[in-house]
């Protein structure tokens, strides 16, 4: 007894094609989501290192804009508020405990809270460190990745200078990538 052709299924030629097609297609979408995983990732880190650098800046700019924190004195403080100036790092001087000599101990400021008078930020490598005298036992990394780094000590006309008691800008232009690709 013979059946109608429509009621035969498929031959093996037929079904091996199919799934050459298949497996085809099926490397194809393989590929794109590695690709997409890969791009994912990769954008991810770039993310991930330019917060970290962001958040250590945002921490130096806060700090530089309370160098030279006096609470007795009136007018210009007695002391330098940054100085150490260099390409690669700075120190800011504050005096917590207003007694007018800052000093690379702690100190308890008004608060009640053990603060150090010193605090020392340094790129070294590719690392940007702070420490804060007195209170910490080594440097602490802020952050790492960190390509290229300079520091621009400006006076009040904008103009760079190396004098200590003129400073009253801090220019800071860090590259950073991910530490891993």
């Amino acid at each position: 007894m013979s059946l109608p052709r429509g009621d035969r299924g498929f031959t093996l030629a037929e079904l091996l094609v199919a799934c050459a097609v298949i497996a085809f297609v099926m490397a194809g979408l393989l590929i794109m989501l590695q690709t997409g995983q890969q791009s994912y990732l990769v954008g991810s880190n770039q993310v991930e290192a330019q917060q970290t650098v962001r958040v250590a800046i945002e921490r130096m700019i806060q700090e530089i804009r309370s160098a030279g924190y006096c609470p007795t004195c009136s007018g210009t403080p007695p002391f330098t508020a940054i100085s150490a100036q260099s390409a690669t790092g700075f120190t800011i001087q504050h005096d917590w405990d207003a007694d007018g000599v800052p000093v690379s101990t702690a100190v308890t400021d008004a608060n009640g809270t053990l603060r150090g008078e010193q605090i020392i930020y340094a790129i070294s490598g590719s690392s940007l460190t702070r420490r804060e005298m007195g209170v910490d036992a080594a440097a602490v990394t802020l952050a790492t990745g960190i390509t290229s780094a300079t520091l621009t000590y400006q006076d009040s006309a904008g103009v760079a200078t190396g004098t200590a008691a003129d400073i009253r800008t801090v220019v800071i232009a860090v590259t950073t990538q991910p530490q891993t690709q």
